[in-house]
């Protein structure tokens, strides 16, 4: 009877184990390589300048910024990435919608968007780390 258990584990297990292999390389297989004409990578084009933070009295950094759009379409909202003082490790991450599309190579103002906790008289910085 332990025969027959053992072996039925080592195939349960098995297919657990090819099922995994199969959906990772499904997954890596449909990421592939950008489509000719398409820019590789977006948020590289996208950039954060004349940032200004601000820290409120509950600790949270209120940030303006432009936006400058350096691709070839219009964005919609993008995803940030901001930490203090070369803090990277404690970073926070913010969904920024802009009013209407920003259009592209245009540049747009952005005001009091929360970027997280900061501290007191910390440098504020923040990138861009995804395009939608």
């Amino acid at each position: 009877m332990r025969l027959v258990y053992e072996a039925a584990l080592r195939f349960l297990i098995g297919i657990a184990c090819s099922a995994s292999l199969y959906a990772l390389t499904g997954m890596a297989a449909a990421q592939g390589p950008p489509l000719t004409g398409q820019q590789s990578s977006q948020p590289d084009q996208v950039k954060v300048e004349a940032l200004q933070a601000i820290r409120r009295s509950d600790g949270y950094g209120i940030a303006s910024f432009v936006l400058f759009n350096g691709t070839d379409s219009n964005i919609d909202s993008v995803e940030l990435t901001c930490w203090i003082e070369n803090d990277r490790e404690r970073r926070t991450t913010v969904l920024v919608w802009a009013n209407e599309p920003i259009s592209a190579q245009t540049s747009q103002q952005f005001r009091n968007v929360n970027i997280g906790m900061v501290g007191l008289n910390s440098r504020s910085e923040c990138e861009v780390t995804r395009v939608n």
